[in-house]
């Protein structure tokens, strides 16, 4: 009875773990939906001053959302590679980026210079 049960918790924890995400806009919701055409949704996190993870993949078309994790405000800003501005991102909130052309993108936090992130977007 226990090796039954051990598959199901394993397969349970296996489709848990599957999330990944990008549009231009500002959100309150965290929640992981497959975006139009790029699969589903990329996440990021801003913890202890850093994008977690600082480097990530996505597809044109599919939605990545950062989410504020940290106790202080963030900001997700593009410097190379698009043309994207999150504004200040409070504690708790959220900002998706949906890429539309392949490239490599590289962002940056402008209240904490040292905070940076790369998108490598494939077609």
């Amino acid at each position: 009875m226990r090796r039954p049960l051990a598959l199901l918790l394993a397969a349970a924890l296996a489709l848990g773990l599957t999330a990944c995400g990008g549009s231009d806009k500002k959100t309150t919701s965290s929640s992981a939906t497959p975006a139009s055409g790029g699969g589903a949704e990329v996440k990021v996190s801003m913890k202890n001053i850093k994008f977690v993870p600082m480097a990530i993949q996505a597809k044109v078309g599919q939605k990545i959302t950062w989410t504020n994790d940290d106790p202080v405000a963030h900001t997700v800003t593009a410097e190379k590679g698009a043309d994207f501005d999150s504004g200040t991102v409070n504690s708790g909130g959220t900002f998706s980026f949906t890429p539309k052309k392949a490239g490599a993108i590289a962002y940056v936090c402008t209240i904490h210079p040292g905070q940076t992130g790369t998108i490598t977007v494939a077609k």
